[in-house]
């Protein structure tokens, strides 16, 4: 393991975590235990190992160049895989308020970013310590808030 994995690892992986915890401290009514976030964590997760796959598949299949597939097709895939888990969690009433949406939504997305930028490390034995600081503090956050931002919408117009 180099010294630069170890410097870079925490800066690409951290942030949104240590966010996350942040609003369920702040969070008043202590609706959503842990076991609930620990698992909607995974379920983010998990969305990213689908994305993989239904990425894989679709820039095989459609036929379409690199660079217009990861600008236009990808992201509405991935934020549609993370949308099935809001979706899940309100068909099954396991967020009842803005906060709870907020979040459960942020969860999903810390679990999509950490499952994300643990590929890439591992893919590129760990690189520039720009490059993650911009992963772990901008494109995982913002992995987060998106859903969160769909959660809190979705809450609010329900």
């Amino acid at each position: 393991m180099s010294i630069e994995l170890l410097i870079t690892a925490p800066v690409g992986l951290l942030p949104v975590l240590l966010f996350l915890l942040v609003l369920v401290y702040l969070d008043s009514y202590k609706l959503v235990g842990m076991r609930t976030i620990v698992l909607v964590i995974a379920a983010g997760g998990v969305s990213t190992v689908a994305a993989f796959f239904a990425n894989g598949y679709l820039l095989a299949t459609l036929q379409v160049d690199y660079a217009l597939y990861v600008r236009y097709i990808s992201p509405v895939l991935e934020e549609l895989l993370k949308a099935i888990v809001i979706v899940y969690l309100f068909r099954t009433s396991r967020i009842g308020f803005l906060v709870d949406g907020a979040i459960m939504g942020f969860a999903v997305g810390a679990g999509f970013a950490v499952v994300e930028n643990f590929y890439y490390l591992y893919t590129s034995g760990g690189g520039n310590v720009a490059v993650w600081f911009v992963r772990g503090f901008g494109t995982a956050i913002m992995h987060g808030g998106v859903v969160a931002i769909f959660a809190v919408l979705s809450q609010a117009l329900s």
